[in-house]
């Protein structure tokens, strides 16, 4: 069947509508992700940011050749409603498929830095650590300040004699990761809620108060090598407690010195000071270092033994020979000082 003129003219005239009309959403369309991108451009998406204002953003950087494709692409992309703030890598040229495809995968993750807190250190030891640590942007002088500005627990006494640190024992030694941007104060505060929540967590046999179990912890954790012994050297400090005897702890005068030298002398004992156990009956008044789990679980529940004193009988392990009595005790600090130069052991002897 043959057109009339003017249905043909009609029917020309709708080719050419619907030409015009698929080239016209072509050009709408995002288009296909271009090979041939420019250069790199960091765009700090921030948060509430809704798409105009993506757009925009991204208009202005080049990253897009025009707002309003943006907008009519994100209308039939589900992924527009679904950006996250944050600092992204695009390239100059892009196609709103290739932007949202980068969007979707969601900013990268901040910087980080690792600092491993070993047990036994005093809080400048652990200061110095933390700004030592690979990537940390603090300094000691930082760190310092943002001591200051933390709460201690409840259970820290509020009566601790005049140049006390009040925090020594509770930096909590352990593995931590931090955003570079972390401040001091919130690092410092984590490392204190650590330890709280660790003696939160422990339900100890001997009656202590957690600032007791917390000093106790530390002098084991100055004190002991061998882990075997940790409870036990928590019975000789219960039971010399309970006798009302002088602790006589060397790590509370190295304290005290505010140094760890590797020998006391006879002065050194009578040092004047409120950690000094061989002067000052009791504990000391704050613990001496921050003690790790296994010494604060020894400290809740020492060992069953009659033991008062203890020695060094193995210059190389640090193992110890316990006594009961003086007398005994006395033999072995005088087989101690016969090793004490040269080293040797009489652990098996005792």
């Amino acid at each position: 069947m043959r057109l009339s003129r003017g249905s043909a003219l009609f029917l020309i005239v709708l080719v050419g509508l619907a030409v015009v009309a698929v080239l016209g959403v072509r050009a709408l369309l995002p288009g296909e992700p271009s090979e041939d991108l420019g250069d790199e451009v960091a765009v700090e998406i921030p948060d509430g940011a809704n798409v105009d204002d993506v757009a925009t953003m991204l208009a202005e950087d080049d990253v897009i050749d025009s707002e309003w494709r943006f907008r009519l692409a994100a209308r039939f992309d589900a992924r527009a409603n679904q950006i996250r703030a944050g600092e992204y890598t695009l390239r100059e040229g892009m196609s709103a498929t290739q932007v949202f495809d980068r969007f979707a995968e969601g900013p990268p993750p901040p910087p980080t830095f690792t600092v491993t807190v070993p047990e036994g250190l005093t809080v400048p030891q652990t200061l110095e650590r933390i700004a030592e640590a690979g990537g940390s942007p603090h300094e000691v002088e930082d760190l310092e300040e943002g001591l200051v500005q933390i709460s201690l627990p409840e259970w820290v006494p509020s009566d601790l004699p005049e140049g006390a640190q009040q925090f020594e024992g509770l930096l909590a030694p352990a593995t931590y990761e931090f955003e570079e941007e972390t401040p001091a104060a919130e690092i410092l505060a984590e490392l204190v809620r650590t330890t709280d929540d660790r003696l939160s967590g422990i339900e100890p046999e001997v009656d202590w108060e957690q600032y007791e179990l917390l000093t106790v912890a530390s002098l084991i954790e100055r004190e002991v090598r061998i882990d075997e012994e940790r409870p036990v050297v928590a019975s000789v400090v219960a039971n010399r407690l309970e006798d009302e005897r002088l602790l006589q702890i060397d790590a509370t005068v190295q304290y005290a010195q505010d140094e760890h030298q590797g020998r006391l002398l006879f002065e050194d004992l009578e040092i004047d000071s409120a950690w000094n156990t061989y002067e000052v009956e009791g504990l000391p008044p704050t613990p001496i270092a921050a003690p790790g789990r296994a010494a604060l679980e020894s400290a809740a529940h020492p060992a069953n033994t009659d033991y008062r004193y203890y020695v060094v009988c193995d210059t190389e392990t640090g193992e110890h020979a316990f006594a009961e009595h003086d007398e005994a005790h006395q033999q072995n600090v005088a087989r101690f000082r016969e090793i004490q130069d040269d080293g040797g052991r009489f652990c098996d002897d005792t």
